[in-house]
């Protein structure tokens, strides 16, 4: 908003969704329209001074508790399908807007369905100009990806303390885990990386302070930290042994049994925000100048 918004929409919204007044949800990814993102079906026709929206999104996570939704929709359906795409900033509470949770294999329910049955939207709620939605929602999928890169990082060190604490908890063959070699590799190893991941994302906030938008290298560092996490999950799954099937709710689960659900969890991570695949081609293409796929 503060890159593409008007001056109105700029007084509007950014303070609020900074104070957390208002939770956002993003309108993307549809049933047929995932990776091929410029694909989506989702139509906004033109009715006077509104636009008319018809159509579904699905895997929008938090959608059942949030006020406002970054909405890609088509507005140009004779035009290539890059350039017929408009950005924009829906009310949740619309009529004609019906949110359905999808329950994960976690048992939780962050994602959802969202359909819109004839749902009218002001044209001042247009992002960025009409049929330039591609360009708009490009720039919010970089600060995505920056915050999962690098804005994670620190839930990924304080993920990390709390695995080696448990290792210094739990014992195989008689003694504890922190005080076998290869163990300690393996915890050394994921310091490391987190230590990596929290520099190159000083360097890239450093960019954002110079009032410079984020760029392909912010798929460098999702793809850094969705290895990096699923790593740490998967020794965690190690350090607990068969401990790990225990679910939440066991008498003999370990810490409560967090640590098997975030691990299923983070099975997830390589493909929201954008696929680990879609990040090595934006890093080939943009980044390392190679030949499209």
């Amino acid at each position: 908003i503060i890159a593409w918004g008007t001056e109105d929409q700029k007084k509007r919204y950014p303070a609020k969704i900074l104070s957390c007044e208002e939770i956002w949800c993003q309108g993307y990814s549809e049933p047929n329209a995932g990776s091929d993102l410029a694909s989506l079906q989702t139509r906004a026709v033109r009715d006077g001074e509104h636009y008319v929206i018809n159509g579904q999104k699905v895997w929008t996570s938090f959608a059942h508790v949030s006020d406002c939704m970054m909405l890609l929709a088509r507005t140009g359906p004779s035009v290539p399908k890059h350039k017929g795409i408009t950005y924009f900033l829906l009310d949740m509470k619309l009529p004609g807007v019906t949110v359905k949770p999808l329950r994960q294999i976690t048992g939780e329910a962050e994602f959802n369905e969202v359909f819109f049955d004839n749902v009218r939207v002001h044209e001042s709620q247009v992002l960025g100009g009409v049929n330039n939605g591609w360009a708009v929602g490009l720039t919010t999928l970089m600060y995505e990806r920056l915050t999962l890169g690098f804005g994670l990082q620190m839930r990924l060190r304080i993920a990390l303390d709390s695995l080696i604490d448990l290792a210094k908890r739990m014992e195989k063959s008689g003694r504890v885990l922190t005080r076998d070699p290869v163990m300690r590799q393996k915890l050394a190893q994921l310091w490391i990386d987190t230590e990596c991941l929290k520099y190159t994302g000083a360097r890239a906030i450093t960019k954002l302070l110079r009032g410079e938008m984020p760029g392909p290298e912010a798929s460098t560092g999702k793809m850094a930290w969705v290895d990096t996490h699923q790593r740490l999950q998967e020794l965690a799954m190690e350090i607990e042994g068969p401990y790990s099937q225990l679910w939440k709710g066991s008498e003999w689960a370990v810490e409560g049994g967090v640590w098997p659900q975030s691990f299923l969890r983070s099975r997830a991570n390589s493909i929201e925000g954008g696929t680990t695949e879609i990040q090595k081609n934006i890093i080939a293409e943009r980044l390392l100048g190679l030949p499209k796929d």
